[in-house]
């Protein structure tokens, strides 16, 4: 058998989590068809189909399964070998934290918060795409990472930092807008913004196990076109309060939801990292600060983390 790539393994890994060769490939800034004939490659060297594939959709074959877990460990062992690498060589960069855009506010008072406390390896802030964040992990170019939703991945630790409430995007001119909370009914007649490129689709069926309230609404690829068309009053965007005061928008209104879910945003790391002891410290230190600022923040902290590593 052919010796096969640590790249090839991301590929996969991407499809596989992504379910969808055209979202695996956006997350992975490479085309469609490049990507489609990389996992063709992969399985003639696995000598067995690994995918299921399907118009827009794509499972796990028995093999697909056992080489997910398998290839999740390889990559992440990967990303430790070159992060011991450079710290003995002395180049290792300091404790990076990535998260998306609408965090950047956020991970930049974490990680100066943590850096007042002079740890032996200061932080450094990372913004990357929604979708990128578990790659920036795996590949070692992040430490720690913002997530939104549940992990299904044995491979990484986490811990959650806050619940948020789940809020509705509207032009200013909306009639729902002047109003302190709406109630999903209210939403009945409303359309959603649906996007092409959904890198949140997991986060949204644990949500919304029903499909979210309003009617199906345009679809869009970007913030941009997500604000033109809120902006136009063309459609409502379900959103946390946080990705909705990224926008900077005076035109457009974020409303609470009052009777809609809460999501939980976690500060995620390989479960083995070459570097715990700082990891767990800024995790907990982070913790402390949205404990400190937010009303929701999860309960016992004085309890977290375990004293091992």
């Amino acid at each position: 058998m052919a010796d096969v790539e640590i790249r090839q393994l991301r590929y996969f890994i991407a499809v596989a989590e992504e379910r969808n060769f055209t979202r695996a490939a956006a997350r992975l800034t490479m085309t469609q068809p490049a990507l489609s004939r990389a996992i063709r490659a992969l399985e003639r060297d696995v000598g067995a189909p690994l995918l299921v594939r399907a118009p827009g959709d794509v499972s796990l074959t028995p093999a697909g399964e056992i080489l997910l877990g398998e290839a999740r460990t390889l990559v992440s062992q990967a990303g430790h070998a070159m992060s011991r690498a450079r710290r003995a060589a002395g180049t290792q960069d300091p404790l990076t934290v990535t998260g998306p855009g609408c965090d950047a506010w956020l991970l930049n008072e974490l990680v100066h918060a943590y850096d007042e406390t002079r740890p032996l390896m200061p932080g450094r802030v990372m913004v990357g795409n929604a979708g990128d964040q578990l790659d920036q992990l795996r590949s070692g170019a992040a430490d720690l990472a913002l997530l939104r939703g549940s992990i299904d991945d044995e491979t990484l630790e986490s811990v959650i930092l806050l619940m948020e409430q789940v809020h509705v995007l509207l032009a200013a001119s909306h009639p729902l807008a002047g109003r302190e909370a709406i109630v999903m009914a209210d939403l009945s007649d409303e359309q959603v913004v649906r996007w092409k490129e959904d890198n949140f689709r997991h986060v949204a069926a644990e949500l919304w196990p029903d499909g979210p309230p309003g009617r199906p609404g345009p679809e869009v690829s970007d913030g941009m076109q997500m604000l033109a068309v809120v902006r136009l009053g063309q459609a409502v965007v379900l959103c946390t309060p946080r990705a909705a005061a990224a926008t900077g928008s005076a035109d457009v209104r974020a409303v609470r939801l009052s009777d809609g879910p809460s999501l939980p945003l976690r500060l995620a790391w390989l479960r083995d990292h070459s570097q715990m002891r700082s990891v767990r410290r800024f995790a907990h230190h982070s913790r402390a600060v949205c404990a400190r600022q937010d009303g929701q923040a999860v309960r016992d902290l004085a309890r977290w983390p375990p004293d091992h590593g």
